[in-house]
């Protein structure tokens, strides 16, 4: 009887190993390729928050119509992406999306000149699972850290590189038939395709072997408001795939992490978007899958 007991617990482990399921199921939408979710803060509900892999804090934004009760309890140095602005911080907060309770979080407060959304959920807010963000039912999925159900079939692994906080893989252009290889960080906040930091896009000459399109205005965090070149980049590589003709920006910055000497530039969510993925912080590892987006014009 021995062995049909044991046969009958391993299959029983078996079935509850495979109940399993994630600690939080989020749904979010897009808007100008950027992605929303609803979170409450302290006592506030329903406030509509960006999901931003490019922000390592998260944010209240003092441009909103709705203001959550918050207290300001000092100030703090905020990096943009083209500058550096002393910001107001609000700590001891509770921030709640989902089923998950975030305590004790710290809050940036930043207007970012628009009431469009209420604030933004950075990397703080996600460092405590393994997430995995799932563009052809827009849902983000938080898994409890190392949960052997997650389902990686048909993910292609990278090691994850966190850079001052900020995720990043190792990506590269090909233009000409040369490699300009480098790490890129991975921007869920951004509404672009890629944006080259100014240091790299110098180094490499990118602006004289890239054909000229356009320009285009972006505003950063710390309030600046500048012009970047958009140039036609013939080649990117982006886990293992290949994406043709793709207008990239060339960052002429000197300050913020626009002029980082740490990477080459930052994927925006118009990439990211075509992409499922599941970032694992603790283990340095992402996964990246194709998507529905794939065939989506890359201007809309």
């Amino acid at each position: 009887m021995k062995p049909f007991l044991l046969t009958l617990a391993l299959i029983c482990t078996a079935m509850l190993h495979g109940q399993n399921k994630p600690e939080a199921v989020v749904p979010f939408i897009i808007e100008k390729n950027v992605i929303y979710i609803y979170c409450k803060v302290n006592q506030t509900d329903s406030l509509k928050f960006m999901f931003d892999t490019g922000a390592d804090g998260s944010v209240i934004n003092t441009g909103s119509k709705i203001r959550p009760d918050i207290k300001v309890t000092g100030s703090n140095l905020n990096q943009g992406s083209n500058g550096n602005n002393i910001v107001e911080v609000s700590s001891g907060n509770t921030v709640k999306f989902g089923a998950i309770k975030r305590s004790d979080i710290n809050l940036t407060l930043i207007n970012y000149q628009t009431d469009a959304f209420d604030g933004v959920m950075g990397t703080d807010l996600m460092r405590g699972n393994i997430v995995e963000i799932d563009y052809n039912v827009n849902e983000i999925r938080f898994y409890t850290l190392n949960d052997a159900s997650i389902n990686y079939d048909r993910y292609d692994k990278m090691r994850l590189y966190l850079i001052d906080n900020y995720p990043a893989v190792k990506s590269e252009l090909i233009i000409g038939g040369k490699e300009y290889k480098g790490l890129f960080g991975l921007d869920s906040g951004a509404d672009n395709l890629l944006t080259i930091s100014s240091p790299y896009a110098k180094k490499h000459k990118l602006k004289d072997h890239l054909r000229n399109i356009g320009t285009a205005t972006s505003i950063g965090s710390d309030g600046s408001q500048y012009e970047s070149p958009i140039v036609l980049c013939p080649i990117i590589e982006f886990s293992g795939k290949y994406l043709y003709n793709i207008p990239i920006a060339l960052s002429g910055s000197t300050e913020g992490i626009d002029s980082t000497l740490k990477m080459a530039g930052f994927f925006g969510n118009n990439v990211l978007k075509r992409f499922n993925m599941i970032i694992d912080f603790g283990n340095s590892l992402i996964y990246f899958k194709l998507n529905k987006n794939l065939y989506y014009d890359v201007y809309e």
